[in-house]
């Protein structure tokens, strides 16, 4: 149960700022964040089973992240890899609505996934189980396994809790990071940090990219029953020379 919440153009700093948590079994392999040898541009962990992601960002302060959506799996199971699709923005030039039109296209080849992906100029929002992508307006969002701003109480809470960090902190990391490790309050779909012996929250992420073209990207790392383990922080300037 992954939960992406962010705001595009909350105020006249950020143009984009994103709390994240990935949760995945424990066994499953994986990289933390760092730039990738194959694309040295491109800031994210990696999934070692199928070479995608599900977080990240670039040189040039794009950031895509995509989540699965919650149903009963499709037999035979599609044929790609839905990390393939944060991976393949961060690593192309392809702009945003161009890039959502030719997911749209070949939806059938994944597994139900949710696509987050932004530029400079532009938000969009796609999924194969959510119609035709949308291009994202100044505001407040949330996204888990099922379509955005759905009526899970992580999702509804979690939009209003972004929103309140955002009015009142300056320096919103710290109240990000803890806004991800609420563990709800019992209700179905209201914890936002799972912790269990085989599966839970594995990677915590703030995204904040400011007007100015500076970018924070910061991650910090779970194991079995929410041990905390490393914490990765990177900060660059989009506008620089990648």
């Amino acid at each position: 149960m992954c939960l992406i919440l962010f705001a595009v153009n909350p105020n006249s700093r950020y143009r984009l700022v994103v709390a994240a948590n990935r949760d995945e079994f424990y066994a499953r392999p994986t990289k933390t964040a760092n730039f990738w040898s194959s694309h040295p541009t491109l800031l994210a962990g990696q999934d070692e089973d199928m070479g995608g992601t599900w977080l990240g960002v670039n040189k040039r302060g794009n950031f895509a992240a995509v989540t699965n959506f919650m149903e009963t799996p499709r037999h035979p199971l599609p044929p790609r890899s839905r990390g393939d699709l944060a991976a393949e923005f961060l690593s192309q030039e392809t702009k945003p609505n161009t890039f959502v039109q030719i997911a749209h296209s070949k939806k059938e080849a994944y597994r139900g996934f949710n696509l987050i992906i932004a530029n400079q100029d532009s938000c969009f929002y796609c999924g194969n189980r959510a119609g035709a992508p949308q291009r994202l307006s100044k505001g407040f969002y949330g996204l888990s396994n099922q379509t955005l701003n759905c009526d899970w109480p992580k999702v509804t809470n979690g939009r209003e809790k972004l929103t309140q960090i955002i009015k009142t902190f300056n320096y919103p990391t710290e109240a990000l990071f803890s806004l991800l490790l609420d563990r709800g309050d019992g209700e179905k779909h209201s914890s936002n940090f799972i912790a269990t012996e085989t599966y839970g929250t594995r990677a915590a992420t703030v995204v904040l990219i400011e007007t100015s073209g500076d970018v924070l990207f910061e991650e910090r790392n779970f194991g079995k029953n929410g041990t905390s383990l490393n914490k990765k922080r990177f900060q660059f300037n989009c506008n620089d020379d990648p």
